[in-house]
């Protein structure tokens, strides 16, 4: 099987906050940028000098990683196995689910 390039998004700004809000006007979900903005605020504290909080625990590192595999899960993974099950789909069936996902955005 071929393996499906990602698609390319622009994202020229000053700043990680703007680049996190202009992947949502490229159609990155609301909740994936609340997660992004997340780690993008508890990674900025933790790591500039005199700010970082002594009181991390592994209770903090594990929702990270939780914030984490989250984006990972819905921006990759299931995007995939969606494409795998359509792939699979007979292709005469194809073109016209195309259509109607087209047409009424389902």
């Amino acid at each position: 099987t071929s393996r499906r390039q990602p698609a390319k998004i622009r994202v020229i700004e000053d700043s990680v906050y703007s680049d996190i809000n202009s992947l949502v006007s490229n159609g990155l979900p609301v909740s994936v940028q609340q997660a992004l903005h997340s780690l993008r605020v508890i990674g900025n504290e933790s790591v500039h000098p005199g700010k970082m909080d002594m009181r991390d625990d592994s209770e903090t590192a594990t929702k990270l990683f939780k914030m984490l595999n989250f984006i990972v899960e819905k921006m990759i993974s299931e995007p995939r196995q969606i494409a795998e099950l359509f792939s699979e789909l007979p292709e005469n069936k194809r073109p016209t689910i195309r259509g109607a996902s087209k047409e009424t955005g389902t």
